[in-house]
C-alpha cells in the first residue's frame, strides 16, 4: 500500500530527506534448497564464478534490486543460478555480521525450499560456475560444555564436512569452528536452515512444497526419524 504523507510538513521532509546521510549497506537474499532423494536428503549448492570466493561452494543467491522485494529477489537468484522457479521459499534469517562479505556491508536474508529431487533439474547461470546437488550425510547434534555443536557431511562433486556451534538454546549465535571451505557464512546458515525446517515440518511445511504423498512420508522421516 502506498504511504500517504500525514500533513504538508512531511511532505517536505520526505522531499528533502538525504538517504545517503547514513553509509548504505548492500542487501542481498540466498537459498538452502533441499530436496527428497531416495534415501537422504540433497542440498542445492553452486560453485562460485566470481571473486570473493571464486571456486568455493555456496548457496544460490544474490543482491536484491533497489526495486524489488526480496522474496522476489530470492526466487529470481535461484532461477538465475540454477535455472529452478516456482517453488515455495520461507524466509529464515537475516546473516548481518560487519565482516561477512570482504567486499563491504552486505546484509542477506536466508531462505528455505523443499521439492522432490527427481523432478528438478538445475543448470548453472548467471555468475554460477555450476549448480550441483550435494548429499546431506551424517548430520549429528552435540550438547557439550554448555554449547550445542552441529557437524555434516556435504557429499558431491567433493566432500566437505562443515562444524558450527552455538550457545546451547542460542541458535540465532550461531557461529563457524570449521567452514570446510563453504563461502561466507554459510557453512552455518545450512545448519540454521536445516533446524527450522524440522521445526516447520512439525507445523505442515511439506502440505506447501510437496505434493506427492511417498515423497512427503520420505521427507518427514529423513527429517524426524518417522
Amino acid at each position: 500500500m502506498t504511504y500517504i504523507p500525514s500533513c504538508e510538513d512531511e511532505i517536505r521532509f520526505l522531499k528533502s530527506y538525504d538517504p545517503t546521510k547514513y553509509q548504505n549497506p548492500g542487501f542481498a537474499a540466498d537459498t538452502a534448497l533441499f530436496a527428497v532423494g531416495e534415501d537422504a536428503l540433497k542440498i542445492l549448492l553452486i560453485n562460485r564464478g566470481n571473486y570473493p570466493y571464486k571456486g568455493c561452494w555456496a548457496l544460490p543467491g544474490g543482491f536484491v534490486d533497489i526495486g524489488e522485494d526480496i522474496a522476489t529477489a530470492a526466487n529470481r537468484e535461484l532461477m538465475e543460478e540454477t535455472g529452478l522457479s516456482g517453488l515455495y521459499l520461507e524466509q529464515v534469517f537475516t546473516w548481518g555480521l560487519p565482516d561477512r562479505d570482504p567486499r563491504y556491508r552486505c546484509i542477506t536474508a536466508s531462505h528455505v525450499a523443499m521439492a522432490d529431487a527427481s523432478t528438478l533439474k538445475p543448470v548453472a547461470g548467471d555468475d554460477a560456475a555450476e549448480a550441483c546437488w550435494f548429499t546431506l550425510l551424517n548430520y549429528t547434534t552435540e550438547e557439550t560444555g554448555g554449547e550445542t555443536h552441529i557437524s555434516y557431511t556435504l557429499s558431491g562433486s567433493k566432500e566437505m564436512h562443515p562444524i558450527v556451534a552455538y550457545p546451547a538454546g542460542q541458535i540465532q549465535k550461531i557461529y563457524p569452528i570449521n567452514s570446510a571451505g563453504l563461502a561466507f557464512d554459510h557453512a552455518e546458515s545450512i545448519a540454521y536452515s536445516y533446524e527450522y525446517l524440522k521445526k516447520r515440518v512439525q507445523e505442515g511445511f511439506l502440505n506447501l512444497a510437496l505434493k506427492d504423498k511417498a515423497v512427503k512420508a520420505r521427507a518427514r522421516k529423513l527429517l524426524l526419524g518417522r
